[in-house]
């Protein structure tokens, strides 16, 4: 039977370490949770193996292997868990009140019992005294033998699988499987709203903003954590305007952001939108061109027209030899010398 109203996470001691700084060595903890909101913790030492999740059955009041654990442990049942779901289980971890005297406590109390049982095994071990001879039903003997063997190998649980190799504290392993897409734009103060905008060139009056309440930092404060679904259904290359209220950040960082634009750099999983401000956005610099400058040219004097259409009219005739037709052509009144001599040199 696998209860899926309970759940065991297994969490080891550099994990927990990452939170609780002063967590003992060689001490791991169970976190059982069950669907009712019910939380227990279970401190154990890392040579216990699967004494622990018995234990941790006992705590949550169901049969052994009759609900899910991780890591996957053989022989039990087993689920997936995700990075942000692991993330929120050791908060919890870390905010249980006394925990880490608690193990401090419970690691003196094994290394005490480990060290008397050691005492007493080596007390223990006297040499083997001869006793009386018995005739014995070989074929009884081995059956009863043969029984025993299976009892007891029916009633010891087998050895935990090893555990499989752990990533780095942050990280998870890759595959073609995971969503992963990236972005980029600016953020800045718009009113009371730190905004991001992701493709900014493309942002139009239909571009609607989505407030986001819910936001997280990073221990330096250099990276944000928003919820996935600020981005459902984003595309990259596809306009977004985020809009996260002002009393979601320290005043330390709207200084920061006061008064200028930076750029953005946005990475979108399955986990969450991870968000990495940059550098000021900078105005791109026009270079306007001079004009060039004109050198005033002078101006050309009027070419001296020497012909008339007076003159023309007589010069043509002259040339075509007809004498009386100049004659005729020349108007009564003044005409100056020069018509004159055209006109008595075609006589």
């Amino acid at each position: 039977m696998n209860n899926s109203e309970a759940f065991a996470y297994s969490f080891d001691e550099e994990l927990v370490r990452s939170v609780l700084p002063d967590w003992p060595a060689d001490i791991s903890v169970l976190l059982c949770l069950k669907a009712d909101g019910s939380c227990r913790t279970v401190i154990y030492h890392n040579e216990e193996g699967t004494r622990a999740l018995r234990r941790a059955a006992a705590v949550l009041d169901l049969p052994t292997r009759s609900f899910a654990v991780a890591p996957e442990v053989k022989g039990w049942p087993t689920r997936a868990v995700r990075f942000s779901e692991e993330q929120d289980m050791l908060t919890i971890v870390s905010g249980v009140s006394g925990l880490v005297d608690k193990a401090k406590a419970y690691a003196e109390n094994y290394k005490t019992e480990q060290e008397q049982a050691s005492r007493k095994e080596a007390e223990g071990s006297e040499p083997v005294r001869a006793g009386p001879t018995r005739r014995l039903n070989l074929g009884l003997a081995k059956a009863d033998i043969a029984e025993k063997v299976r009892r007891l190998t029916a009633e010891t649980p087998q050895p935990p699988a090893p555990p499989a190799a752990r990533m780095p504290f942050g990280f998870m392993p890759g595959g073609p499987q995971r969503e992963c897409q990236f972005g980029a734009g600016h953020i800045g103060i718009a009113g009371s709203f730190v905004r991001v905008i992701l493709a900014p060139e493309r942002v139009t009056v239909n571009t609607d903003p989505v407030v986001v309440n819910e936001i997280g930092f990073s221990a330096d404060f250099l990276r944000f954590y928003l919820p996935r679904a600020a981005l459902a259904g984003w595309l990259p290359g596809r306009a977004a305007v985020l809009d996260i209220p002002l009393g979601s950040f320290p005043e330390a960082l709207l200084r920061a952001f006061e008064g200028r634009l930076l750029h953005v750099e946005a990475t979108i999983t399955s986990e969450g939108v991870f968000l990495a401000p940059g550098g000021p956005v900078t105005e791109p610099r026009v270079e306007v061109e001079e004009e060039p400058q004109l050198t005033p040219q002078p101006s050309a004097r009027p070419r001296r027209r020497w012909l008339t259409p007076l003159r023309a009219a007589a010069a043509a005739c002259v040339v075509a030899g007809t004498a009386a037709a100049a004659v005729n052509m020349v108007p009564l009144g003044p005409v100056s010398a020069f018509e004159r001599i055209l006109a008595s040199n075609s006589e």
